[in-house]
C-alpha cells in the first residue's frame, strides 16, 4: 500500500510541477508582443470554402468542422483572451494536483482513514467539480469573445466541449472521500466495542 501511495504522490507532485510551469509559460507568452494566437473557427461561419483548391474532386471542407487560423499580429486583448481560455483550467489542475500530493503525503506518513483526510478529499472533490465548471465557463466566454474579434461578422461562437468531465471526476473524489469517512467511522465503532 505504501508503495502505491508513494507512486501516486510522486505522480501528483510531477503533475503539479508540470502544470504550474506550463501555466506560468502561457502567462508570460501572452505578454510577449506578436506571440502566436491560434484559433479554431467553425467552418460553418466561413465563406469561400467551396472554392478550396489542391484537393481531388468530391473532397470538401467539412461544414460541421473547424479550421485553425493563426493571427499574424494579435493585439494584447486577443493574447489575453487566448490566455483566459487556457489559464483557469491549468491553474485548477495545478491546485488539485498540489492538494492531492499533500493528502497522499499525509496518508503515506500515517493513517489514510481519518476524518481530516475525508474532509480534505471532499474539498478537492468540490474544487474539481465547481472549479472545473467555472474554468469551462471562463474559457468558453473568452473563446467566444476571441472569435468575435477575428470573424468579420463579429459573430460569437458556441462553446466547445462540455463541463461534464470535471463534474464526473469531482463525483469520484467525493465517493472516495465518503469511503475514507466510513472507514474512520467503522474504526471508531470497533474501538468502542473493544
Amino acid at each position: 500500500m505504501s508503495t502505491w501511495l508513494r507512486r501516486l504522490r510522486i505522480t501528483a507532485s510531477i503533475a503539479y510541477g508540470v502544470t504550474l510551469c506550463a501555466a506560468v509559460a502561457v502567462l508570460v507568452i501572452a505578454f510577449i508582443p506578436r506571440s502566436s494566437v491560434v484559433l479554431d473557427l467553425p467552418s460553418s461561419l466561413l465563406s469561400g470554402l467551396d472554392g478550396v483548391g489542391g484537393v481531388e474532386a468530391g473532397a470538401i471542407v467539412d461544414p460541421d468542422g473547424r479550421l485553425p487560423f493563426s493571427l499574424a499580429d494579435p493585439s494584447l486583448a486577443q493574447r489575453l483572451l487566448l490566455l483566459a481560455t487556457i489559464l483557469p483550467g491549468a491553474a485548477l489542475l495545478a491546485e488539485v494536483a498540489r492538494r492531492l500530493a499533500a493528502l497522499l503525503r499525509t496518508a503515506e506518513a500515517g493513517d489514510p482513514f481519518t476524518a481530516d483526510s475525508a474532509r480534505e478529499l471532499m474539498f478537492i472533490a468540490k474544487l474539481t467539480a465547481f472549479g472545473g465548471l467555472a474554468a469551462w465557463v471562463v474559457a468558453a466566454g473568452a473563446l467566444s469573445a476571441l472569435a468575435a474579434t477575428v470573424l468579420d461578422s463579429g459573430t460569437a461562437i458556441k462553446p466547445e466541449g462540455t463541463p461534464f468531465w470535471p463534474l464526473v471526476i469531482g463525483f469520484v473524489f467525493a465517493a472516495v472521500a465518503q469511503l475514507l469517512a466510513r472507514g474512520d467511522e467503522m474504526r471508531t465503532e470497533l474501538d468502542a466495542v473493544i
